[in-house]
Formats: C-alpha cells, sequence, structure tokens
C-alpha cells in the first residue's frame, strides 16, 4: 500500500499520496490544486487551469479519465486548433498526463492509454 502524509493549506487538510496524487477527489480545491502543481513543477496559465477543469470534468460525469487527445481537443474548441494539439498539450505539461492528472487531483489508478 502507497504511504500518504496530510497537507494543511488556510487551515484544511488534504491527504497526498507519496507520489504527490490527491487521495480524496471530493476535497480537491484551488488551493491543493496550486500547491500540486508545484510539486509537480507546473507553472499554471489560462490554459492549464483550462484543462485540469476539463479533465476533472470529464472525470467527474464518466468516472474515466480523459485521454490527451480528447484533452487537446477540449482546449482547441476553447482557444483554436493552435492549441488543440497533442504538441501543445506536452508543452504545457511536459512530464505527461500524469503531471496533468496530479494537478487535476484525479488518481492515476484505473487509467490506461
Amino acid at each position: 500500500m502507497a504511504k500518504s502524509y496530510h497537507v494543511e493549506l488556510k487551515d484544511k487538510k488534504y491527504l497526498v499520496s507519496e507520489s504527490n496524487y490527491l487521495v480524496n477527489t471530493d476535497s480537491w480545491d484551488t488551493d491543493i490544486r496550486d500547491w500540486l502543481a508545484d510539486k509537480v513543477e507546473v507553472s499554471l496559465g489560462e490554459e492549464h487551469i483550462a484543462a485540469i477543469d476539463f479533465i476533472r470534468n470529464t472525470y467527474s460525469k464518466r468516472k474515466r479519465h480523459p485521454n490527451p487527445r480528447t484533452i487537446a481537443a477540449g482546449l482547441a474548441e476553447q482557444y483554436g486548433a493552435d492549441r488543440g494539439s497533442l504538441r501543445y498539450f506536452y508543452s504545457l505539461f511536459p512530464k505527461g498526463v500524469q503531471q496533468a492528472f496530479a494537478v487535476a487531483g484525479v488518481p492515476m489508478q484505473g487509467f490506461c492509454f
């Protein structure tokens, strides 16, 4: 079993795995989002937040992870075709979808390509 620890931000505690994934997706908010982004070395901009919101909404509705192409398509709808490629997605999250899922507070467990 993976080890976990508590992070306290603004008087709220979050349980986080040793690999920096939020254990309880329902406890996600912008404070833990920003903390997780720092941990996985992502400086959040507007497009990062849009991708994260897309991931969270998709995961919440379908109980399944969106794949990187689907996330890129969501960015294209919002920001135009030039920002809807896998290349652009990986420019936002250079370590890949795992990095995006960590910041979005969704578990990696159960995800496959």
